[in-house]
C-alpha cells in the first residue's frame, strides 16, 4: 500500500482479500481486490489532512493504493467533463456551489446510500440526497494578524477601515470564498444574493485598502503567512493550520455569523473502481476519521453525529451542531445563475 500525490498510476492487478487488516468501522464485511482509488482533494488543509489521516485509513481498510490529486473544484469538473469515458478521478470533492452547477453535466453516479455505512450516521442536512454526502462544513469568517490589528474585527465592513490601507487581501470572486464575501457585504449594505449591486459599489470604496487579490484560498493563505496582508476573508481550518506553523494569524466570527460552505464527495461516472470510491467516501464520513480531522492542526468540522465537536470548533461556532446550523448558508442556486457576471464585474473593478 502507498499514498501518492501524483496523477493516476497504473492499476494494480493482484488480488487480495485483506479483510483481516481493515480499519474499524469501514465496511469491514467487504473484501477488495488490490487496486487504486484516485481522489481529488483541495490544495492546503484538505490535501495535508487527507494525506496524513484519510488516505492511510482507506489504504489499510481496503488494501488498495490511494492516490490524491490536489485540484480546485471548477478544474475537477472541467477535467472530468473533458474525459468522461476514462475520468481522471474516481472521487470528486466539491463545494456546494460548483457541485450544483455540475449536476446537469451528469458526471456523477447516484450515491449508493443503502450500501454506505457512514451516510446514516451523518446529520440530516449532510446526508446524501442524490450524488454524495457532505464530508465537512467549511466555516468562513475573518482572518487577521493580531500583532497588526489592535482589536478582533467584528464585521465584514471592518475591512474598509482606513488603518487597513494596502493591507487587505481578497480572494478572486471565482472561488466560493470570494463569492461568499460579496454576498455578505451585499447583505450588510441592503442587498443579498438577489441584489449584489451594493457589494460592488462598496468594493469600489475598498480599493485603497486592497493589498492583494489571491487567485485561490491557498494563495491567500500564503499572503497571510508572508505578512503581505493583515486581514482577509478566510476559512477557519486554513487559518488555524497556518497558525500552527508559527504564523501570526487569528480567526474571528463576524456579528452577522460565520458562513457555512458544505463540501461533499462524489463517485465519478465511469469509474473503474466504484467500490473503492465508496469505501473512500465512507472513510471520509466515518466518525473515527472525522474525529481525527477536527483535531489540531486540521480543524475540519465533522458532519458525523458520533464525532463530538472539539473545543476549538465549539468555541468558534458558539456551541454544538445545533449552533452550527444557525449560521447562514449561501443561496447557491441564485448565486450560480449570476456568478459568471459577478466574476466579470469583480475583475473589472479590482483590475483598474
Amino acid at each position: 500500500m502507498s499514498i501518492k500525490l501524483t496523477r493516476r498510476g497504473l492499476m494494480k492487478a493482484a488480488a487480495a482479500g485483506a479483510t483481516a487488516s481493515l480499519a474499524p468501522g469501514l465496511l469491514t464485511s467487504r473484501a477488495f481486490a488490490a487496486g487504486e482509488v484516485v481522489a481529488a482533494t483541495y490544495p492546503g488543509a484538505f490535501e495535508e489532512s487527507y494525506r496524513k489521516v484519510l488516505a492511510p485509513y482507506v489504504a489499510k481498510a481496503t488494501g488498495a493504493e490511494v492516490t490524491l490529486t490536489p485540484i480546485l473544484a471548477l478544474d475537477q469538473v472541467a477535467k472530468i467533463t473533458a474525459s468522461r469515458a476514462n475520468p481522471p478521478f474516481d472521487v470528486a470533492l466539491l463545494d456546494e456551489g460548483p457541485m450544483l452547477e455540475s449536476l446537469p453535466l451528469d458526471i456523477f453516479e447516484p450515491f449508493p446510500a443503502a450500501k454506505s455505512k457512514s451516510n446514516a450516521e451523518l446529520g440530516k442536512p449532510f446526508q446524501s440526497a442524490s450524488v454524495g454526502p457532505t464530508v465537512t462544513v467549511q466555516l468562513i469568517g475573518i482572518a487577521y494578524n493580531p500583532k497588526k490589528v489592535s482589536a478582533p474585527p467584528t464585521s465584514w465592513l471592518d475591512l474598509w477601515k482606513p488603518e487597513f490601507k494596502g493591507r487587505v487581501g481578497l480572494p478572486d470572486a471565482a472561488s466560493s470564498l470570494g463569492t461568499v464575501f460579496l454576498t455578505e457585504v451585499a447583505k450588510l449594505k441592503g442587498g443579498g444574493e438577489k441584489n449584489i449591486a451594493p457589494a460592488f459599489e462598496a468594493l469600489k470604496d475598498l480599493l485603497p485598502n486592497i493589498g492583494a487579490i489571491a487567485p485561490n484560498p491557498g494563495a491567500l493563505g500564503t499572503l497571510l503567512q508572508q505578512g503581505q496582508i493583515d486581514i482577509a476573508p478566510f476559512y477557519f481550518n486554513n487559518t488555524l493550520l497556518i497558525a500552527a506553523k508559527g504564523v501570526d494569524v487569528a480567526f474571528t466570527r463576524p456579528e452577522s455569523g460565520l458562513v457555512l460552505v458544505r463540501t461533499s464527495m462524489h463517485i465519478v461516472k465511469n469509474t473503474k473502481a466504484p467500490d473503492l470510491a465508496l469505501a473512500y467516501i465512507d472513510g471520509a464520513t466515518s466518525a473515527e476519521v472525522q474525529q481525527q480531522l477536527q483535531a489540531a492542526p486540521y480543524y475540519l468540522v465533522p458532519t458525523n453525529v458520533n464525532a463530538k465537536f472539539s473545543d476549538e470548533i465549539a468555541n468558534v461556532v458558539g456551541g454544538g451542531p445545533d449552533a452550527l446550523l444557525k449560521n447562514p448558508i449561501p443561496d447557491w442556486p441564485t448565486i450560480n445563475a449570476a456568478r459568471t457576471d459577478w466574476v466579470k464585474q469583480f475583475t473589472a473593478i479590482v483590475r483598474k
